[in-house]
């Protein structure tokens, strides 16, 4: 947390002479669209992730904050790119509802307004099948 906090400030301090205005209110008004997950979020995506490292499909994950969006990546290996990105996008901060989306590489699986509807399609579905008589 502390990187991301002096990456502001020297981002800041080459702004400077454009805006009117403390360095300190600057970086509340930046840190205050920067979205996060909830805890009840992070709960559930851990959830699944805990069930799918113990299948073996999974072996890492990184967390990243960023302004507007939080993304949770997905690795199969350490040094590979993500398999599946959750991302969390929200343009106003916490007061509006925000949209969530799954991307597998460049692509866009899955998109909702709702996380639980877009973890499901994690789930393995179960099919009953009719056995026939001979």
């Amino acid at each position: 947390m502390n990187i991301f906090k002096l990456e502001i400030k020297s981002s800041i301090a080459s702004n400077n002479n454009k805006s009117a205005g403390k360095p300190s209110e600057i970086i509340k008004k930046i840190e205050k669209r920067i979205v996060f997950f909830s805890k009840l979020e992070l709960t559930s995506i851990l959830n699944l992730y805990s069930k799918q490292v113990s299948k073996g499909y999974w072996r890492d994950y990184a967390l990243d904050s960023k302004i507007d969006n939080a993304i949770f990546s997905i690795y199969r290996h350490t040094h590979d790119k993500p398999m599946f990105q959750i991302i969390k996008n929200s343009q106003k901060g916490f007061r509006n509802k925000p949209s969530f989306y799954i991307k597998k590489g460049e692509e866009i699986v899955s998109k909702s307004k709702s996380l639980f509807t877009i973890l499901s399609n994690f789930e393995k579905k179960l099919s009953i099948k009719k056995l026939r008589k001979y």
